[in-house]
């Protein structure tokens, strides 16, 4: 299991698998029911929906910026998350609004859901 006890090391740990295309570790920085709302219209419902919206990806897909997020918590094992996300596919910089529900399991959080949306400008 992938140690994530701060949030901080959960968004480490988010990016590194997303950048390195492991997608058997980045998924399990998700819960077993997460959901996603990501670039295309239908809802990722669970792992497996989520595993292959981020399978789908173009190679060159990485983070580029993601600076800390503004987090507020609801109880001591549930936080969400909001932040602006740069990712870059090689050519192009593609900025993004992020959101994060997050859960604490056994001491670890995990991403409960997730919406990613395209920045219409600043």
């Amino acid at each position: 299991m992938i140690n994530t006890s701060t949030i901080e090391s959960l968004k480490e740990q988010w990016i590194e698998a997303f950048n390195a295309h492991d997608l058997d570790r980045h998924m399990e920085l998700y819960t077993v029911d997460a959901m996603l709302f990501g670039a295309v219209d239908a809802l990722q419902n669970g792992r497996d929906a989520i595993r292959a919206y981020f399978g789908n990806r173009p190679a060159g897909m990485r983070v580029a910026a993601y600076p800390d997020p503004v987090i507020r918590h609801s109880s001591a094992d549930v936080a969400v998350t909001a932040a602006h996300v740069d990712f870059f596919d090689g050519q192009q910089l593609m900025p993004y609004r992020l959101t994060w529900t997050l859960v604490r399991i056994d001491g670890n959080w995990r991403i409960a859901q997730h919406h990613g949306s395209p920045r219409r400008g600043e």
